[in-house]
């Protein structure tokens, strides 16, 4: 337990919000550049693409960084299980990038804008070189976040050298795709300090009933984004502009979703091996904490957007994008939920290898929210799509915990979950007097935002929340040992 779950907490963070943080970086350049229509292609085409992508890497993302961590202590066995996972990613991946480049020839649609779609292809392609589960399941993630940071800002550069005027949504596809290969790549080149690669002696057999379990969980997780723009394109293809507003909101419930659940990810080596090793009070004294930790950050977020979203979507996208916040101020109530039943289910179900459970979960989840796509999707459009996302994802939890309830058994949760609430109340009823405020601009939003802040964790330090106050403490010993 050499790697200290703190660092690793930070990094793991640091590494999926860049992953949504580009997105939505490059989103605020390119939505001053493009038009709503041709951003609205390109997100289109995207999403079409991550059909393939989802069914390519198979379970393996979540799969191998449980396997990896389970084998990390047997050199011998950790190559084999590297080697067999890398050689069926191999093989899936080219057979769905066969199926894919096959069927933009065929479909009038995807042909008619055929270069977009070799372009966001290559996204496909890239997946051969895709074993980013090693390094988490070997706590790497310190070289994961630094890597990805130095290839997003490169691709950052491009952006702004290549993208420049109203035509340039082929360029702003392509860059998209700079940074998985430039990531992919030098996670090739740098696996053989952790591991050695052999065709000799492999079991791909073994490894094949998890991991087809996990690619229909998988897919069913990622239905909640790319369903909601599948069909928003299906019931208004003349109308792109409708995905680019939509795609917009969520990107930004998507950078904070990533805050929140990077501490439940980072966990999934440890609480692996805690469980392999029968160590069941330390299992259930992590997810405890997490869960404590998803409370005390969720519940402010989603207050906070309530009232300051319209002003900064308007600020960095423009005018046009104001639809994005009252998609934003919907999906927000994800950020609560969707951690929640990721931590207590599907993580818990994949640490105790109950994989075949978690379809019950995403699958009823999945279906719910087609069926509230084709019902509020017509009349309500964009907003009909987060709402049907909200509805789905809230079933989704709730059958997580029942299926899951046995495995854990957890203290002291709503002790911290009703001074969070408090706290909340409170800094919802000083954002609301802040409308009152006779300013304008930014200078309004930064009083929301530093006052916002200041009371809600003064409250929890006056309330005596444990977490809170630890992390205070901690901070003002490491200040006061510099000082002497």
């Amino acid at each position: 337990m050499a790697k200290s779950l703190t660092k690793n907490s930070i990094f793991y963070l640091i590494y999926n919000v860049l992953n949504v943080l580009f997105p939505f970086v490059t989103g605020i350049y390119v939505a001053r550049v493009l038009l709503p229509d041709a951003i609205g292609e390109v997100a289109y085409a995207q999403n079409v693409v991550q059909y393939f992508v989802i069914f390519a890497f198979l379970g393996i993302p979540t799969y191998g960084m449980r396997e990896i961590a389970k084998a990390r202590k047997d050199k011998a066995e950790l190559n084999k299980v590297y080697s067999e996972l890398f050689v069926i990613n191999l093989i899936s991946t080219a057979a769905f990038s066969v199926i894919y480049f096959s069927l933009i020839f065929i479909v009038p649609r995807f042909y008619e804008n055929l270069v977009l779609y070799l372009i966001v292809g290559i996204s496909l392609l890239l997946n051969a070189l895709n074993n980013s589960w090693l390094y988490e399941g070997v706590e790497e993630f310190s070289f994961i976040s630094i890597r990805n940071l130095i290839f997003k800002a490169v691709a950052f550069a491009f952006l702004v050298i290549f993208v420049r005027s109203e035509g340039d949504y082929l360029y702003y596809a392509a860059v998209t795709v700079v940074g998985t290969a430039g990531n992919y790549i030098l996670n090739i080149a740098h696996a053989h300090k952790f591991v050695s690669f052999s065709f000799k002696d492999l079991n791909l057999k073994r490894h094949l009933k998890p991991i087809f379990m996990l690619v229909v969980v998988n897919l069913a997780i990622e239905i909640y984004t790319l369903v909601d723009v599948t069909m928003i394109g299906i019931f208004y293809p003349q109308d792109p502009q409708i995905v680019a507003y939509y795609s917009y909101g969520s990107k930004i419930e998507k950078i904070l979703k990533q805050i929140i659940t990077s501490f439940t990810m980072v966990l999934v080596p440890r609480i692996s091996l805690y469980h392999k090793e029968g160590k069941i009070d330390e299992f259930n004294d992590l997810l405890e904490k997490v869960l404590k930790i998803i409370f005390i950050l969720a519940c402010p977020m989603i207050v906070g957007l309530q009232f300051t979203s319209v002003f900064f979507l308007v600020k960095i996208y423009g005018e046009a994008y104001i639809s994005s916040a009252y998609v934003l101020q919907i999906l927000s109530l994800i950020l609560l939920v969707s951690p929640i039943g990721y931590l207590l289910g599907s993580r818990v179900l994949l640490v105790i290898g109950k994989e075949s459970k978690m379809i019950i979960a995403v699958g009823a989840g999945a279906i719910l929210n087609i069926i509230g796509n084709a019902i509020l999707i017509g009349p309500y459009k964009e907003y009909g799509a987060a709402i049907a996302s909200v509805i789905s994802e809230i079933a989704v939890m709730v059958i997580y915990i029942f299926l899951a309830r046995k495995y854990f058994k957890l203290k002291n949760i709503w002790g911290t979950a009703i001074k969070v609430f408090i706290a909340s109340a409170l800094v919802a009823l000083y954002l609301f007097g802040c409308s009152y405020i006779p300013l304008g601009g930014w200078y309004v939003f930064a009083i929301q935002v530093i006052g916002a802040v200041a009371i809600y964790f003064i409250t929890l330090l006056i309330l005596k929340e444990r977490i809170v106050v630890s992390n205070v403490n901690k901070i003002i010993g490491k200040f006061l040992k510099k000082k002497v």
